[in-house]
């Protein structure tokens, strides 16, 4: 499952990859945005993409081929974009006001993608499930999300410096898709398995038929 998400990604993220590189190059406002902006959708796509494709794991179903889970993420990415921005924006101001707040904030809301792609929520309805799916676990919860994140950071470090002894367009390029393509499918199926956890506590993740592909 994770080596055809990574390829799944990996299509997704050597466009968002050159991109970054064509930033790292001509560091204009214009590229830059565009680049931020391919980074956030890519991310996304993906995202949204491989929650799917869990989702169709868990329920016994055959996994659809890369395109078709894209073409059905497409449908929710004007929701999962301005959810996304809500979320960071919330967390940014909960952090630059008191910490806690938040700290409480990347867990409360940490289930937004999975609530959008799954239960098809609007953005606000997704926020609001979040918080009560993960309210009594918040603790629990955040853990799970700081260490998430710190591995995926980790991950990415050590691609860009790999890459970094290289600076050439190619290597940021490569070093950027890479990096994607490894991080963001872990980060997905994390909240994925975290939402089925929360939504359906007694039921196993994966069939036994799933077990066995």
């Amino acid at each position: 499952m994770f080596g055809r998400s990574v390829v799944v990604a990996g299509l997704v993220f050597a466009v968002v990859g050159l991109a970054e590189a064509l930033a790292a190059r001509r560091a204009t406002s214009l590229v830059t945005l565009v680049s931020l902006l391919l980074s956030l959708v890519g991310g996304l796509l993906v995202q949204g993409a491989l929650v799917f494709a869990v989702r169709d794991l868990h329920e016994n179903r055959p996994i659809e081929p890369a395109r078709e889970l894209v073409d059905r993420t497409r449908e929710r990415l004007g929701t999962l974009l301005g959810a996304s921005l809500v979320y960071g924006l919330g967390v940014a101001v909960g952090l630059l006001l008191l910490i806690v707040p938040g700290l409480i904030a990347v867990a409360r809301w940490a289930l937004i993608v999975p609530l959008v792609v799954i239960e098809h929520r609007g953005w606000r309805d997704a926020f609001a499930r979040s918080n009560e799916l993960v309210r009594g676990q918040t603790g629990r919860v955040l853990v799970l999300v700081v260490v998430a994140n710190l591995i995926t950071g980790i991950v990415s470090f050590g691609i860009g410096s790999l890459f970094g002894f290289l600076p050439s367009f190619p290597a940021i390029w490569i070093g950027s898709a890479v990096a994607g393509a490894l991080t963001v499918p872990y980060q997905a199926q994390v909240l994925t398995v975290l939402y089925y956890r929360l939504t359906e506590p007694e039921r196993a993740m994966l069939p036994p038929a799933a077990q066995a592909r």
